[in-house]
């Protein structure tokens, strides 16, 4: 079989149109998404709008996934290997403290609904166990693919770096636990109840 990179007859530049390559090879870009959140009812408990806040100030999203640990079985001089339980990567977003919505005290409140600082309670599962969607686009704002991370909760948070000499905004970094990751091509319908009570501002 001929290699599909150098069959000459897809690449004949004497036709009109492109060459199957150059519209072949076209890939998500890495700055066009956008993250959200499906936070618990009832919270904010302020006008904030949380889901555009959260949504506005994502400005960063390290790599993350999930692997198998492996099972090694040894038998006289071999070594075979099966796949054992599951473990999923932490998700680290970066947010930009905007002026607007001062993500700080927004995402510190929110970290809170697991176990709060502030009156030393901590919460159920159902508080602060939500779903996290990030959204991939094409260059013409169109949905190419949904990331949602099911059963996810702040695991920490991180203030950015105070010095004179950068110009850099203020950042504050939350990592995130979740249990399952599912992805979809295009978009996808949004589950109801918490988008009802937020308004439906986080529905794709």
């Amino acid at each position: 079989m001929a290699s599909q990179f150098l069959d000459r007859e897809k690449r004949n530049l004497a036709e009109p149109g492109l060459p199957f390559v150059s519209t072949e090879l076209d890939s998500v870009r890495s700055y066009q998404w956008e993250f959200s959140l499906f936070i618990p009812e009832g919270f904010p408990g302020n006008s904030v709008d949380f889901s555009r806040a959260i949504t506005l100030g994502a400005k960063q999203i390290d790599g993350f996934g999930f692997e198998y640990e492996d099972i090694e079985v040894s038998r006289m001089n071999d070594k075979i290997y099966y796949p054992g339980k599951i473990s999923q990567q932490e998700l680290t977003v970066t947010f930009d403290n905007l002026l607007n919505f001062k993500e700080g005290r927004l995402l510190l409140d929110y970290v809170g609904t697991v176990y709060s600082q502030r009156t030393g309670k901590s919460f159920t599962p159902d508080t602060y166990k939500t779903k996290a969607r990030i959204r991939e686009f094409n260059g013409a704002g169109e949905i190419q693919s949904v990331i949602d991370l099911i059963g996810a909760y702040p695991k920490s948070y991180t203030r950015g770096e105070k010095n004179y000499s950068t110009s850099e905004f203020d950042t504050i970094q939350v990592k995130f636990r979740y249990d399952f990751i599912e992805i979809y091509n295009g978009e996808v319908e949004a589950p109801g109840g918490i988008l009802d009570a937020l308004g439906g501002d986080l529905a794709p």
